[in-house]
């Protein structure tokens, strides 16, 4: 019994002289050893009965208790205070402004020395911070109501906390509305004459940093040389004794931002918006100075600012050049930092190379993109949008939502043009926007492109023939498209027909609509069906002189109807032979008013002459001794009779003449991701220019009448069918 007395008395005292960190470890190690030293009791007899076992346990127990309850005097391991237990000024403080450091999400560019990009209200977006090492994936902060990023650092009109014990000699501290990392905003009353400022103080901790305080000040230096109703003003700043502040221009606002996710501007208004900031730029860069942070944050919008529509004298505010560079901040600024926000970054800041007055422009460009069309450009983790910022095209403003004017979409386009020296200047911007940019050009080229996408909005549009969208005509929605067309065809008046395949058609249902050049609904024929004279799938149409060929897909045969829709006659069928269809997949008619008939299953184009009758075929083998004929996957006509027919085994256009004599053969790259067997929409105009887009992509390539390409443009969208139309 003594035995065990002693060993329990030994841990237990051993572990009062403990620092707090090695309790738990010595606590098992106490309790283990007196396990093994019951044991050794028990086996040598040392313990006798059972009261002395439980005097030793209780003794060993009421010990460990007293230890555990005994508060630590030792303040170097003392746990840090709760949120709640931190005094009265913290607690009146907004929620989101006691965040701590691994809430609050920061510049793109990682910590910055840059107080006003430090300070973090709540903001009712979401926001983007720099990935932790090793981790590809941007954080995403989501924040409530208040406003967001620098702009919320000078912000009135929040609850504030509390301004502790700040005094300054020409200031009276109000209260605290904005709180970050490096220091905090405060409102204050200049004593000389009452007006409201807002004052950036910095943490003491970080005034013996000499970098950090020049970087500090260095900004009030820039912002006190501009004097613009857009830029944030600075009155005062003070680096002596005991005070350190920053005062600037308080403003009663939200960021744009917050205005963003609140509602959407219309056109006039990011319009006059964008003209605002690119004034405000182009002063700025007069004095030397690159912004290089163009983004939504980093803009204030005044309250009332925008009334009836119309933006009133100094109502947006340019802010935070925490990070701006030009003569006077070159020494500060490290080499081929990439700073910035990635979602606004111009492809020169993203690749860590110099900057200048066309990479604001490119910001600009984004951020103008945002508020015409709702989204960003650029979406992703923040590797994935520093990749995308270099290497890709975002989808013109246009594409995004229809109702974008041509005018402005042109100019956004030019602005965020990956080469600087394609981009517009600040002047020519202005210029373009004094001039209107509120309107559509008239579309009255003679040729446009007929184009059926795999889209919602505009599934039925015509573009130029540079690709470009001018005109939607038709959207998948209630009382216009169930789906997007499958087949398209116009006549020499300028009339458009096209056909839906339904996804559950009802029996007399039609498939075939006309439309007029200016897209108006003429009249619908083509009843689904399995009679003579209706259908099931329609995959193609041609219009030759008075009359259209319809090409059924399912029950493989070939139905004439007149321009207005009475049905004629019909032929085809399922089969092998001569005037037999197996998969058929495109018709065409040529200026003779012969039918071709592309026939994917038996690998050979069909000729028939106007009434149906079968004349010849087109096909070719896969070498001289090998009977096997070669897949085909494409099909057209030209004006001159020219027939263009597509190998799918080399890739290659064949042309035949219009006297069956041989022609030029060129080859069609496939892209990446394309089905060996997708077909190629081939339409050719006047001037022998070759039109090609794979069915499902994306890329409208433009080749010469020898097969040189000439351009390649991207229509963003799936297409389903194209057709030349004349107007």
């Amino acid at each position: 019994m003594n035995l065990m007395l002693l060993g329990a008395l030994f841990w237990v005292s051993l572990l009062f002289f403990l620092r707090p960190p090695l309790r738990l470890l010595s606590l098992v190690t106490a309790l283990c050893a007196f396990a093994c030293l019951l044991l050794i009791g028990l086996i040598s007899g040392v313990v006798r009965g059972q009261g002395s076992m439980v005097s030793a346990v209780a003794l060993l127990a009421v010990s460990v208790v007293v230890l555990l309850e005994r508060p630590s005097t030792d303040t170097r391991y003392s746990a840090p205070s709760s949120p709640r237990s931190r005094g009265k000024s913290s607690s009146k403080l907004p929620s989101a402004a006691r965040l701590n450091s691994e809430q609050r999400a920061v510049s793109s560019s990682g910590p910055r020395t840059s107080l006003l990009s430090q300070i973090k209200l709540p903001a009712r977006r979401l926001s983007l911070s720099k990935p932790a090492k090793g981790s590809s994936k941007l954080r995403v902060t989501k924040a409530s109501k208040w406003t967001s990023a620098s702009a919320s650092s000078i912000q009135g009109g929040g609850a504030g906390g509390s301004a502790g014990n700040l005094s300054f000699e020409h200031y009276e501290v109000l209260d605290r509305i904005g709180v970050g990392g490096m220091g905090n905003v405060y409102r204050a009353r200049r004593r000389t004459d009452g007006q409201t400022v807002a004052l950036k103080v910095p943490q003491e901790k970080y005034l013996a940093d000499a970098k950090f305080v020049k970087r500090f000040y260095r900004e009030a230096e820039v912002l006190r040389r501009f004097d613009h109703p857009n830029i944030i003003k600075v009155y005062d700043y003070r680096s002596e004794g005991h005070e350190y502040y920053i005062a600037m221009e308080y403003i009663d606002g939200e960021s744009l931002e917050t205005l963003l996710e609140e509602r959407p501007l219309n056109f006039t208004e990011s319009v006059q918006v964008l003209r605002a900031l690119a004034d405000a730029l182009r002063h700025i860069h007069a004095q030397n100075v690159v912004h290089r942070d163009i983004k939504p944050g980093n803009v204030m919008v005044l309250r009332g600012a925008l009334k009836d529509g119309k933006l009133q004298e100094g109502g947006i505010k340019l802010m935070d050049f925490g990070i701006a560079v030009g003569k006077v901040l070159t020494r500060l600024t490290m080499t081929g930092a990439r700073v910035g926000t990635p979602i606004y970054m111009a492809p020169e800041q993203a690749k860590g190379n110099r900057v200048d007055t066309r990479s604001d422009v490119y910001s600009l460009g984004l951020l103008a993109y945002e508020m015409i069309t709702g989204v960003t450009a650029f979406r992703g983790s923040y590797d994935a949008v520093v990749h995308q910022q270099i290497f890709e095209t975002p989808k013109p403003p246009k594409q995004v939502r229809l109702e974008v004017p041509g005018k402005l979409n042109d100019l956004v386009l030019a602005m965020i043009e990956k080469d600087p020296n394609l981009r517009p200047t600040l002047d020519e911007v202005i210029a373009r926007i004094d001039e209107g940019v509120l309107s559509d050009e008239v579309f009255s080229d003679p040729v446009a492109l007929l184009v059926s996408v795999q889209e919602k909005r505009g599934t039925l549009r015509l573009l130029d023939l540079r690709g470009k969208l001018r005109k939607s005509l038709r959207d998948v929605a209630l009382g216009h498209l169930n789906a997007a067309p499958s087949a398209l065809g116009s006549d020499a008046a300028g009339n458009l027909y096209f056909s839906v395949q339904e996804s559950r058609p009802a029996r007399g249902m039609p498939l075939i609509h006309k439309l007029s050049a200016t897209g108006e609904q003429l009249l619908s024929f083509g009843p689904y069906g399995m009679g003579e004279q209706e259908l099931l799938q329609p995959v193609s149409l041609a219009v030759g002189g008075d009359r259209l060929y319809v090409l059924d897909g399912e029950t493989h045969y070939v139905s004439a109807y007149d321009l207005e829709g009475q049905f004629l006659f019909r032929f085809g069928g399922r089969g092998s032979g001569q005037g037999r269809f197996d998969r058929p997949k495109i018709l065409v008619v040529t200026p003779a008013q012969q039918i071709l008939v592309l026939d994917t299953g038996n690998r050979e184009v069909q000729r028939f002459d106007r009434e149906g009758r079968y004349l010849s075929r087109y096909a070719f083998r896969m070498d001289k001794s090998s009977g096997e004929l070669r897949p085909l996957v494409g099909l057209s006509v030209d004006s001159q009779g020219t027939v263009y027919i597509v190998d799918g085994v080399a890739n290659k256009v064949r042309k035949i003449e219009a006297n069956d004599v041989a022609g030029n053969t060129f080859t069609l790259e496939s892209l990446v991701g394309q089905p060996a067997e997708a077909l190629w929409l081939l339409q050719v105009n006047a001037e022998g220019h070759i039109f090609v887009v794979c069915q499902g992509g994306h890329t409208l390539r433009v080749y010469s009448p020898v097969g040189d390409l000439l351009s390649s443009n991207d229509l963003y969208s799936p297409v389903q069918a194209v057709q030349l139309v004349h107007r």
